[in-house]
């Protein structure tokens, strides 16, 4: 059968794994606030932002009071909240992957802040900021499908976005955590993820978890964690990689 191997290696893991992940999942389920500080999480997330970084970005705008849906009503005004965004930006104040230790500006001053903006005005013409009941009126594929639409948001964040909040528990993260994972597994890993492709090998992955016993969501969360607490570096050295 194809990807025998992966299929193996995925029951092992989530035999030593599963139970942890299941009590883990629980807390995926959100609160309305809950939603919301996960749409700008996503929107904060990106290329080069690591977890950490993102987190605290979060957390320091949630705690200047800039996710106020009153700042995203008027598309003539998003101008005044990216500039408070870039103030904050602009500070060393942010945790993230610095080897000294120090804190740190959050990355893409120039961009960010206008995907933001845009992300906040793009929820109130769509919802009125209401994503909670939008999410609950959608099933799970329409409702990817519809976040991909906000400026900021693809297949990965949108997937992010519905698998962390309780939403869609049938989708995966491809991040470049998953992505290293699924080569060691034995996927063909494009280097361009386009919507398509993102489908395909979502789609492939689906069908090994099938074969586990396992929903998509949970398997993608378990090779996350493991990846990012350094399983693959030992698995190369153990395979003598």
């Amino acid at each position: 059968m194809e990807y025998t191997q992966a299929i193996n290696i995925l029951k092992e893991l989530w035999e030593v794994y599963g139970s942890s992940i299941e009590q883990e999942y629980v807390l995926f389920y959100k609160s309305k606030e809950q939603v919301l500080d996960e749409f700008f999480f996503v929107l904060l997330g990106g290329f080069g932002i690591s977890y950490e970084l993102n987190l605290s970005g979060l957390q320091i705008l949630k705690d200047q009071n800039l996710f106020k849906k009153d700042y995203y009503k008027c598309k003539d005004k998003l101008l005044i909240i990216e500039e408070k965004i870039r103030e904050q930006f602009s500070k060393k104040q942010f945790v993230g992957a610095n080897l000294n230790g120090h804190l740190r500006k959050y990355r893409y001053l120039d961009t960010k802040p206008k995907i933001i903006s845009n992300g906040g005005y793009w929820l109130w013409e769509k919802c009125e900021w209401e994503l909670y009941d939008k999410l609950h009126d959608l099933n799970a594929s329409a409702s990817r499908l519809w976040l991909c639409n906000c400026p900021g948001i693809g297949m990965k964040s949108a997937s992010w976005l519905l698998r962390n909040t309780g939403f869609n528990e049938d989708c995966a993260v491809f991040d470049v955590h998953i992505l290293r994972f699924l080569s060691y597994l034995g996927f063909h890993v494009p280097n361009q993820l386009t919507e398509k492709v993102y489908l395909s090998l979502e789609d492939a992955l689906r069908r090994v978890c099938n074969n586990v016993g396992v929903t998509l969501g949970k398997m993608d969360y378990l090779l996350w964690l493991l990846s990012r607490n350094g399983f693959l570096n030992y698995a190369d050295r153990r395979d003598g990689i």
